[in-house]
């Protein structure tokens, strides 16, 4: 897998991403993932795995290990000891024999020969891995890898840390790591030495998932509708302390937008479903014109239902009435009323 960045915030995110079928057979991604929850629960192992108590715990395997080495170096100084005494004989053996009996002295010239080739090849093993024990730890680099263990985690997390210093400390203590990525993703690491550890993190939500508003809210939007506009939604969202997917106070443009996305209805539509006419419908029905309609309204002659901020109303049905205009005069006149069929009945019997 390899790592890809994108710009996030003003800030590079890491992705870890299979592209190999992208790059030889033009296909698609096998597997990708957010690189922030790996590399922090990689980061978190790591720095458990330094912390001073398990320094010490590896210290003290270390020295069970360096008191086997002795033991192992012991039988190694016998077996050396013993291939000397060996070529030694047949050095014996050779110089012993008469050297007119050519066949004798041949056979045991190769005898000889096979032993100095096998005490020349086990004394180069022996000095080898003798090389090797004196690379064990001794008592002052133990000091010196407990002091560091202790400043670790203050250097692994100082911000003057950059990421290629991290990936370099990286290198040094894990040999890789596998992700295998599903409903959760899988982290196999391998440090260095052969010891291999696994754990799982949750894969993170995509951003569709996390930027979307919650179910609870569009609910709750959807039976604010019933009864506000898109700016009181706005207002009574805010004012019970809910917040949009960005976790940012609501708006009118961000309710319109929420609405628009989940597919609700807006008031004027449900107004209009529920039966309200426009001004100029109301003015046709009653024989004036809008603005007597508007005026109607204002006075509270006329029923009607705000549907957007900028003063924009629907009214309910005036029915089977007729409209009498009113008669101003120095003592206050008298205002219009609408008059039902019934009473217009009445009146001219």
């Amino acid at each position: 897998m390899r790592v890809h960045y994108e710009p996030f915030e003003g800030r590079l995110r890491p992705y870890y991403v299979c592209n190999e079928a992208v790059v030889r057979h033009a296909g698609k991604h096998c597997q990708w993932v957010r690189g922030a929850p790996v590399d922090d629960a990689v980061s978190a192992l790591l720095l458990e795995a330094m912390a001073p108590a398990a320094i010490d715990v590896a210290l003290a395997v270390q020295q069970e290990i360096t008191q086997r080495v002795e033991q192992a170096a012991a039988r190694r100084g016998t077996q050396l000891q013993r291939a000397r005494y060996e070529a030694e004989l047949a050095r014996r053996r050779y110089l012993k024999v008469d050297p007119d009996n050519r066949l004798v002295a041949d056979a045991l010239e190769a005898d000889w020969n096979a032993r100095l080739r096998d005490l020349d090849a086990l004394q180069r093993e022996h000095e080898r891995q003798n090389e090797a024990d004196r690379s064990l730890l001794d008592e002052p680099a133990q000091k010196r890898i407990r002091a560091l263990a202790a400043d670790f985690p203050r250097i692994w997390n100082d911000e003057r840390t950059g990421a290629v210093d991290r990936k370099r400390m990286l290198g040094l203590l894990i040999e890789d790591v596998t992700l295998l990525v599903d409903e959760q993703v899988n982290i196999h690491i391998r440090w260095r030495g052969g010891r291999t550890q696994s754990l799982s993190v949750t894969r993170p939500r995509p951003m569709s998932v996390i930027r979307k508003t919650p179910a609870q809210v569009v609910a709750l939007m959807n039976e604010l509708l019933e009864t506000a506009s898109d700016q009181q939604i706005a207002a009574r969202l805010n004012e019970l302390g809910h917040r949009n997917g960005r976790g940012e106070p609501f708006t009118l443009k961000k309710v319109m937008l929420v609405r628009r996305t989940y597919g609700l209805k807006n008031r004027y539509e449900r107004l209009r479903e529920s039966g309200m006419l426009t001004g100029e419908e109301v003015a046709q029905q009653l024989g004036v014109c809008a603005s007597t309609v508007h005026q109607l309204g204002r006075k509270g002659i006329l029923k009607r239902h705000r549907y957007a901020t900028n003063h924009r109303y629907l009214y309910e049905p005036p029915g089977n009435v007729r409209l009498e205009k009113g008669a101003g005069s120095r003592y206050g006149g008298r205002p219009p009323r609408l008059i039902v069929a019934q009473q217009l009945q009445q009146g001219a019997s």
